[in-house]
């Protein structure tokens, strides 16, 4: 597999590229690749069902949106039917554009969710885990703690319903259900109690306080750089106005998370190691949001934005951007994944 970094960082170019157009052919080519790709995942984990149930997701997220939109969007010329002006909310003309528009919006959603759906069977809890930032390693412990327990909680829930059948509870009225709870809540509170302790002997505690002054200074002002890119943004100011407080934002609240982090003592007995195909990988990846960036600010793909209104048209295509629909096959032209 892959380097948890170099996943991140796909996902990130997954994201940028997903939120940054709606254009149907481009999310179907995108989607595509993405089916083939998780298909080949979940085959290495032995999940047969993956592809049915993410394309149902998907279909039920493009007829929601679809209805949605029609219903409260009134929007376009192409009537198609109307719904009586009385009626609150929904009155008015369902227009063929409206539920277009409403389509491409379920394709984004639907997108969305099959790419962190990807990273989920990708990386393990613990790689997932060690993406948080050292400054946030207590709320990583913490989560690591509470998905590595919940399958024991659901194990013993499931040994108290048994016990209480065998007792003569028929377990199917909601007040037959209370017995489970009393002994799930002691075992549970045991079990923490007994964690607590064998954490505590093993040296775990709190080590970086996050609210002193200077962190939160400097969280406050890199938190307002980046508020104040997007208004700018927003109002039509120069994109390298946006850009530098995009950037000195960022940095600033990236460089306090570093600096905390480097106070965080944290034991690790194994490390992820990076090999020649990982380095490959993430360079391409780079290679790739540089030049979506770069394409973006300079205008060079209209064909990102698509709008069926006021009258419904069809998509144009430019094969730079079918380049760039490109990105789920990255991890596949790897030698581990033939």
């Amino acid at each position: 597999m892959m380097n948890a970094f170099v996943w991140t960082l796909w996902l990130l170019a997954g994201l940028i590229f997903l939120l940054s157009t709606r254009n149907p052919i481009y999310l179907i080519i995108t989607l595509a690749g993405l089916f083939i790709l998780g298909n080949r995942l979940a085959k290495a984990k032995h999940i047969s069902a993956w592809v049915r149930s993410n394309l149902r997701f998907l279909l039920t997220m493009l007829l929601l949106s679809t209805l949605i939109n029609g219903l409260f969007s009134h929007a376009g010329e192409t009537v198609l039917f109307t719904i009586p002006p009385s009626w609150p909310l929904i009155g008015g003309n369902i227009t063929l554009e409206s539920l277009a528009y409403g389509a491409v919006n379920g394709l984004v959603i639907g997108a969305l969710y099959i790419l962190f759906n990807i990273i989920n069977l990708a990386l393990s809890i613990k790689q997932i885990t060690r993406l948080i930032p050292r400054a946030f390693h207590p709320i990583a412990m913490m989560v690591t703690i509470a998905l590595t327990f919940f399958p024991s909680i659901q194990r013993r829930a499931r040994e108290i319903k048994e016990a209480q059948m065998i007792r003569g509870n028929p377990m199917k009225k909601i007040s037959d259900w209370l017995p489970i709870l009393i002994p799930l809540l002691v075992t549970s509170l045991e079990n923490a109690f007994l964690l607590a302790e064998s954490m505590t002997a093993r040296g775990f505690h709190k080590q970086v306080d996050l609210r002193t002054p200077r962190n939160l200074i400097s969280l406050i002002l890199g938190a307002f750089a980046v508020f104040s890119g997007w208004i700018l943004q927003l109002y039509r100011y120069p994109a390298w106005i946006t850009i530098v407080l995009y950037l000195i934002g960022g940095g600033l609240i990236l460089l306090t998370l570093i600096l905390i982090g480097k106070q965080t003592k944290i034991t690790r007995y194994h490390h992820e190691g990076w090999t020649r195909l990982d380095i490959l990988m993430s360079s391409v990846i780079l290679v790739y949001l540089i030049s979506f960036a770069y394409v973006s600010l300079a205008d060079r793909l209209s064909t990102l934005s698509y709008s069926p209104y006021p009258y419904i048209s069809i998509p144009v295509v430019q094969t730079l951007g079918v380049l760039f629909c490109l990105l789920p096959v990255f991890p596949m032209v790897l030698p581990r994944y033939d």
